[in-house]
């Protein structure tokens, strides 16, 4: 199969592998998804004949393709920001709605039923959320136990 691009839709292509990449391999170290990986390569080895050469980078010491400083701090950087702080402020909230919960099914011993935690859930989550919309990290402190050695 051959698919053809036109140099802005090979421009996109990039950025969508870039974030795909940061979101999957980012946070990885020796556990990289080589399929993934070698996609990357491959779409990447046709940068310079797409005009992309200022944004993908040949590397012959690791004969492999990399984004360039400047790719990297362009609007893919933006989004990636954009994302890490939304994703920061949904899981903040749906991680202290669920620790809330479960203490309270605890507290109360009640026989779980599975609609009424949920409801507990979104009712917690929901007054996080908004205390985030309105205060940010204002009102966010950690208790630390004295006596315990990191």
């Amino acid at each position: 199969m051959k698919i053809n691009f036109t140099k802005k839709q090979y421009r996109s292509l990039i950025d969508l592998i870039h974030l795909g990449d940061m979101v999957v391999n980012g946070i990885r170290t020796d556990d990289t998804v080589e399929e993934y990986e070698e996609l990357r390569e491959y779409i990447y080895s046709f940068a310079k004949q797409m005009g992309q050469e200022d944004n993908i980078k040949y590397d012959k010491e690791y004969d492999r393709h990399f984004e360039t400083r400047e790719y990297e701090s362009g609007k893919v950087q933006e989004y990636i920001e954009d994302y890490d702080d939304e994703i920061f402020w949904t899981e903040l909230a749906s991680r202290l709605a669920t620790r809330d919960t479960q203490k309270l099914i605890m507290l109360t011993g009640e026989i779980s039923d599975k609609d009424e935690d949920l409801k507990k859930y979104w009712s917690r989550e929901d007054i996080y959320q908004k205390e985030f919309e309105e205060n940010g990290l204002r009102n966010v402190s950690v208790k630390f136990n004295k006596g315990k050695k990191s």
